[in-house]
């Protein structure tokens, strides 16, 4: 099956976090999606108070595998998040006019940027995760052939 629709490069996500017609809040969100394992759902019913960032984590509320979680976030993205969020304490962590953003309006821009479904975002960050974890597996057993094809 050809998944290569489904990838981002890091040029597009650059790209994207970069352009200064979109609105900080929106380009948070791809940031957040794009460093994590968090769902789009999840992020745009994050609120200020579920967002740790002594601790680099944020809370998770009602996920889709039901309950409550936590998920670590990058140093890159707790700096965006306190920017976004300044003194703020309560209200959305995302928010233009002071309106939650929705998820199709996160959505719909970053596929006008980019050319791609956000959700793509999270297939590239699996993708990656999924190649870097193999990688060694592959390395170890070229290296075992190596050996073991050595004259001795």
């Amino acid at each position: 099956m050809d998944t290569e629709h489904l990838i981002v490069t890091d040029l597009e996500v650059d790209t994207a976090l970069a352009d200064l017609s979109v609105p900080p809040a929106l380009r948070a969100v791809w940031q957040l999606l794009s460093e994590s394992d968090i769902r789009l759902d999840e992020a745009v019913a994050l609120n200020v108070p579920d967002v740790e960032l002594a601790d680099r984590l944020v809370v998770l509320h009602d996920t889709k595998e039901g309950g409550m979680y936590e998920s670590g976030i990058t140093d890159a993205t707790a700096a965006v998040l306190a920017e976004l969020i300044g003194s703020r304490p309560s209200g959305p962590v995302f928010a233009v006019d002071s309106r939650r953003l929705r998820k199709e309006e996160v959505a719909a821009r970053f596929r006008q940027i980019t050319g791609k479904s956000v959700h793509a975002l999270r297939f590239t960050r699996q993708a990656r995760r999924h190649r870097s974890t193999a990688r060694p597996q592959l390395v170890a057993r070229t290296q075992t052939d190596e050996e073991t094809a050595a004259p001795a």
